[in-house]
């Protein structure tokens, strides 16, 4: 019998999230596998034009809005996400995290958050950034592939 396997799905409110999803299942998920769905909220910042990468000013959000952002995720992984799990025969698991404190934020959380649960595999989408945006932001699939010590399966 085959080993189970944990795979992590990052998931955010997008196209994108919802086709790595649909790709895990028909091509790498099956039965017997534990199947978990993270979704980090990004940690709000703004910036400064003054240097480049864009300088992080605020040290962290409000209680509120956080948890107006986890209200939502909870919504549009419920809407979006669970109804396509339908056929799997266990529960996936659902976990809403907030990132941490610097721009590679939520990429550090997801390498993290697979490591502890010990992921077999991450799954997340690439995100339609222009070259400009990525330079300057940074991408959290670029983070995860170089940083995480899972393989990093990423779905165009």
């Amino acid at each position: 019998m085959d080993e189970m396997r944990k795979i992590l799905v990052a998931i955010d409110d997008s196209d994108g999230a919802q086709r790595a999803l649909q790709w895990t299942l028909e091509n790498f998920y099956r039965e017997g596998d534990i199947l978990a769905l993270l979704h980090v909220i990004p940690r709000p910042q703004a910036t400064i034009s003054y240097g480049a990468p864009p300088v992080d000013m605020l040290p962290s959000s409000s209680q509120v809005d956080q948890e107006q952002q986890a209200l939502e995720a909870q919504r549009f992984i419920r809407e979006k996400f669970l109804p396509r799990l339908q056929g799997c025969a266990d529960e996936p698991e659902v976990h809403i995290v907030r990132s941490e404190l610097d721009a590679d934020s939520v990429g550090n959380t997801i390498c993290k958050r697979a490591k502890d649960m010990k992921a077999t595999a991450i799954v997340i989408s690439s995100q339609s950034r222009s070259k400009m945006q990525e330079f300057l932001l940074g991408s959290i699939t670029n983070y995860c592939t170089h940083h995480c010590q899972q393989p990093v399966l990423v779905v165009q």
